[in-house]
């Protein structure tokens, strides 16, 4: 059965082998600089779909406003069959 050197043995036999290769030949081995790391990027969420939407919006409304559209709101019909609650229902709020 054959025995295997240990670590220490594979280690000199290498730097053994290494050195007598530099002697006969000294540019054998190059050397590189080290790569520089990436820079990381700050993280930046994306944008959701109501980020989207609500921006979509604004820039409407910004639009509209240089047009001179003006929007006004929808009231409900005053009949007595459909109320809607107001504040002056609650008068002490």
């Amino acid at each position: 059965m054959l025995t295997r050197p240990d670590k220490d043995a594979l280690r000199a036999m290498l730097e053994a082998q290494i050195q007598e290769k530099l002697q006969h030949d000294p540019d054998a081995v190059t050397t590189y600089a080290a790569k520089p790391e990436p820079e990381r990027k700050p993280y930046t969420s994306k944008p959701t779909v109501q980020d989207k939407a609500f921006h979509k919006e604004l820039e409407q409304m910004r639009a509209d406003a240089e047009a001179g559209v003006i929007h006004t709101p929808k009231r409900e019909p005053e009949d007595g069959a459909t109320r809607s609650l107001r504040l002056d229902d609650y008068p002490d709020l």
